[in-house]
């Protein structure tokens, strides 16, 4: 439904919109490679391998701030945003709106 040939979504927001409100937390849908603690381990490394190998402040001091921006997207902005958007789908199914599906109820 939201997915093309090649299995990439399509339309993320109305797949992320399509998943189920029963998942408390964004890591309950994730793999156990792609959990919070190996995300920052990931980026740990990075940053460490870049001075052990470059020896260079300024390259470490780039990668450092690049993987900081990417903890925040991951490991802040995107686990906030599907918090938001399940609070949002479970108070239009409480209210009746729509049903567990995602599917609006006829009036």
């Amino acid at each position: 439904m939201f997915v093309d040939e090649n299995g990439v979504v399509d339309d993320m927001d109305g797949y992320l919109n399509y998943l189920s409100p029963e998942y408390e937390s964004v890591w309950d849908t994730k793999p156990s490679w792609c959990q919070p603690w190996t995300i920052t381990l990931t980026g740990v490394l990075a940053i460490a391998f870049s001075w052990v190998i470059l020896r260079s402040v300024l390259v470490t001091t780039i990668i450092g701030l690049l993987i900081c921006l990417w903890w925040y997207i991951f490991l802040y902005s995107y686990p906030k945003a599907y918090t938001d958007m399940i609070a949002e789908r479970r108070k239009r199914i409480r209210s009746g709106v729509e049903d567990t599906f995602g599917f609006k109820k006829a009036q």
